[in-house]
């Protein structure tokens, strides 16, 4: 057993999935994810410098090669609010697009923290599925439910939401 930050833990889970291409614009609340796909080179980082464009390029990534289009919108708050058009746009459309979308550490949602936004009740009416993690151990597990949800049919968008704190905690991998 090793231990890995719970961003390594989702860079593993992407590449359990079989991802190849993930879009994203860095930011502080995603940062673990970042480093562990600097590492990643079995999976091209395409960076870019609106979310709301990303997700559009995911969605169009999806619907031409059929698999599921990756977003890492790296940033809470506006961050998370920039994904809204481009997943409104893919929900519409029976787009698989799977967006990681960072988030308030734990402790802080519902404290009216600097940009803080209700990532969960925003994207819920856009989305196949909206889902928060509340454990970093179940990362892997959200990740594939993610997948799941997106590809299965009537294909859509899914948003799991990632706490600054849990990606930065560690865990035990196989």
């Amino acid at each position: 057993m090793t231990s890995i930050t719970g961003g390594k833990a989702v860079v593993e889970s992407l590449q359990a999935e079989g991802v190849s291409h993930v879009f994203g614009l860095i930011g502080s609340a995603g940062m673990e994810i970042f480093d562990a796909l600097f590492d990643a080179s079995d999976i091209r980082f395409i960076g870019v410098r609106d979310e709301r464009t990303g997700v559009h390029m995911a969605d169009g990534y999806a619907r031409a090669s059929g698999q599921a289009g990756v977003f890492l919108a790296g940033q809470n708050g506006p961050g998370a609010t920039n994904l809204v058009t481009g997943l409104a746009q893919a929900h519409a459309a029976y787009s698989p697009v799977v967006a990681l979308a960072g988030s308030l550490s734990s402790s802080h949602i519902h404290r009216d923290a600097f940009q803080e936004v209700d990532q969960q009740s925003l994207f819920k009416p856009i989305t196949k599925k909206t889902l928060m993690l509340t454990q970093s151990a179940r990362i892997p597990e959200m990740v594939r439910e993610a997948f799941r949800v997106a590809l299965s049919p009537r294909r859509g968008p899914v948003v799991v939401n990632l706490p600054r704190d849990l990606l930065a905690e560690t865990l035990e991998s196989a």
